[in-house]
């Protein structure tokens, strides 16, 4: 991921030492220090509140310190100095290569909860003999390894003008680029010229791939991609979204925050316009 964090393609067995690091979930909140969200706890400081049985999860490696992953109830914890704070509020409080490592540890853990049995013959399923992150099916040798989402994101653009969108969900205010899951068989720009066309009627040309993003919510790859306004008025899929327009990037409405590859494809493109017009 960086050069701060390696992977790990085979899985340390036993305990972790004192001074691992322990990215520990209720549900979407991870526990952290209440005086800086970047710091989670040692096992050492984590272990008097975990369950003899609790499962334990290897992420990799942050500079140098082994990481692990592990669902508690937040009700166990039982300190002044540590607080549950939803992972999408660590967007912008804690940098980005850190946000990426627990966004792996959320995924990791969900993959682990929801694989617990096997998806083809419905029984319980076991760690890799050869300590590779699946899970084996002992009835019938079923593997399966962690799953990740493609999606596309695009930032449709009109001279100066940004089209965003403002979805249902969104109950705050915010606009953002449109965004949707890629579908068996499709490429990824095909999926952005079909989701467009969908969520605001409109057409567009010129794709260009800016980048990715693993996006843990709950375990999807953002493919970003920047495009042109084609032709078409604004036709609202009203199930999704609730409001949309093309805005001038001088006088944006409330945008993503930083550390979202949403807020990456405007920032970008405020970034070039400005260059243009000096």
């Amino acid at each position: 991921m960086t050069e701060r964090f390696q992977t790990l393609n085979i899985l340390p067995a036993g305990r972790p030492s004192g001074d691992a690091l322990m990215l520990a979930f209720s549900d979407n909140r991870v526990l952290v220090h209440r005086d800086d969200p970047q710091r989670c706890p040692t096992w050492d400081e984590l272990r008097w509140w975990l369950p003899a049985d609790a499962a334990l999860h290897v992420v990799g490696v942050w500079q140098a310190v082994l990481v692990h992953v592990v669902a508690v109830a937040a009700s166990a914890v039982q300190a002044d100095d540590w607080i549950w704070v939803d992972l999408r509020r660590l967007l912008g409080q804690v940098d980005d290569d850190w946000f990426a490592v627990a966004g792996r540890g959320a995924q990791i853990l969900a993959w682990a909860d929801t694989h617990r049995f096997c998806g083809r013959c419905g029984t319980p399923t076991g760690g890799h003999p050869q300590g590779e992150r699946a899970r084996v099916c002992v009835s019938c040798g079923l593997s399966v390894y962690p799953r990740i989402n493609p999606c596309v994101i695009g930032l449709v653009t009109r001279g100066d003008d940004l089209l965003l969108a403002r979805a249902h969900r969104f109950t705050n205010g915010m606009f953002s680029t449109l965004a949707g899951f890629m579908e068996v068989g499709e490429t990824a720009e095909a999926t952005l010229v079909r989701e467009v066309r969908e969520e605001v009627g409109v057409e567009i040309s010129d794709l260009r791939y800016f980048g990715s993003q693993s996006w843990p919510f709950p375990s999807n790859l953002m493919l970003g991609f920047h495009a042109r306004y084609a032709g078409g008025e604004l036709r609202l899929q009203d199930d999704e979204i609730a409001e949309a327009d093309f805005f001038h990037y001088t006088r944006l409405p409330l945008i993503p925050p930083p550390g979202s590859i949403a807020r990456a494809l405007i920032d970008q493109f405020v970034q070039e316009r400005r260059t243009v017009h000096g």
